[in-house]
């Protein structure tokens, strides 16, 4: 072995990772389709010769790595400027309550930090401390928009990933979100089924060749020229409940993408200026096991925002 090629430590705790998962987990600031090349260049080993990505760890006595990792490209590992905080944390997930303008995953401008990088940061620093045997491999398993503030799960290990993916993907998770929205919606109750596709200059919309959604609205409260809408997205589209309020007749307060004139409330309380959404609470199936209710309530500015439209327009609270 030359001096560039490196034998890689065979945790026990890791056997039933498959080798990219583990060499993931060694170097969690490289991006996991960064690694997919080592393999198909035959660098990475299991002995003398090279090893497939989803071999099994606990099925090899050796692994080693041909070269130096300094071709594959890290994540941008900016940290986010405060905005980020763990809601709740467990040998499976770890749960966040972020501000709305952090994004999940570092964004093509790599300016604002994000999830991702806070808990990867975390998670090197703690690498000082603890053995092998501790490490861990933040994984996104569930995204919410940029601008919108709340709660997201992240997974530990893969067999968390894998999990919360067929949860997501069954649909099996119940997501609930607040949403200040323009004007007074007649009905308590609105579910929307519209399909959504891409539309122009990263916008989404409603459309017959798009992916199936639905949304239930439910009404809080009414202001007015304003409400507060309870949201609950049974799909997972990207926007989904921007557009799908749109469609209702009933678009966010504030969205500069939807409704890109209203950087301003009409009317007297200019109180809030961002996205007017936020993911309030996210519920794992019961077969989950544990906790697997997560609550994270808004933050100042939109609870600001609800006051002062509720001293406006009188308490007409409906709960």
């Amino acid at each position: 072995m030359s001096k560039e090629d490196s034998e890689l430590p065979i945790a026990e705790g890791f056997h039933d990772y498959t080798v990219i998962e583990y060499l993931a987990l060694l170097y969690p600031s490289l991006p996991r389709r960064g690694l997919q090349p080592l393999f198909a260049a035959g660098r990475v080993r299991g002995g003398k010769l090279p090893v497939s990505p989803r071999a099994r760890l606990g099925d090899l006595e050796h692994l080693s790595l041909v070269g130096g990792l300094e071709d594959v490209r890290p994540m941008d590992l900016s940290p986010p400027n405060g905005g980020v905080r763990i809601l709740h944390e467990d040998e499976r997930i770890i749960v966040l309550a972020k501000d709305s303008g952090i994004p999940v995953v570092p964004d093509r401008e790599g300016k604002r930090g994000s999830c991702l990088a806070f808990l990867v940061n975390r998670e090197l620093e703690e690498r000082e401390g603890k053995g092998l045997e501790s490490y861990i491999r933040p994984r996104v398993v569930h995204r919410i928009d940029r601008l919108t503030s709340g709660a997201v799960i992240f997974a530990r290990t893969p067999a968390a990933e894998r999990a919360l993916s067929a949860h997501f993907e069954a649909r099996e998770v119940r997501k609930e979100y607040l949403a200040l929205v323009l004007g007074d919606m007649e009905a308590a109750r609105k579910t929307i089924n519209a399909s959504i596709e891409p539309g122009r200059k990263g916008r989404m919309r409603c459309g017959a060749n798009g992916k199936k959604a639905e949304t239930v609205f439910e009404v809080i409260e009414r202001f007015g020229a304003f409400s507060l809408l309870r949201a609950r997205p049974i799909s997972g589209r990207t926007h989904q409940i921007r557009v799908h309020a749109l469609a209702a007749g009933h678009p966010l307060a504030i969205d500069p993408v939807y409704r890109p004139a209203a950087t301003r409330w009409a009317g007297d309380p200019p109180v809030i200026e961002r996205l007017t959404l936020h993911a309030r609470s996210v519920e794992l199936p019961a077969s989950w096991g544990g906790e697997r209710r997560f609550t994270c309530e808004p933050p100042e500015d939109f609870r600001e925002a609800v006051e002062a439209l509720r001293s406006a327009a009188g308490d007409s609270s409906i709960e």
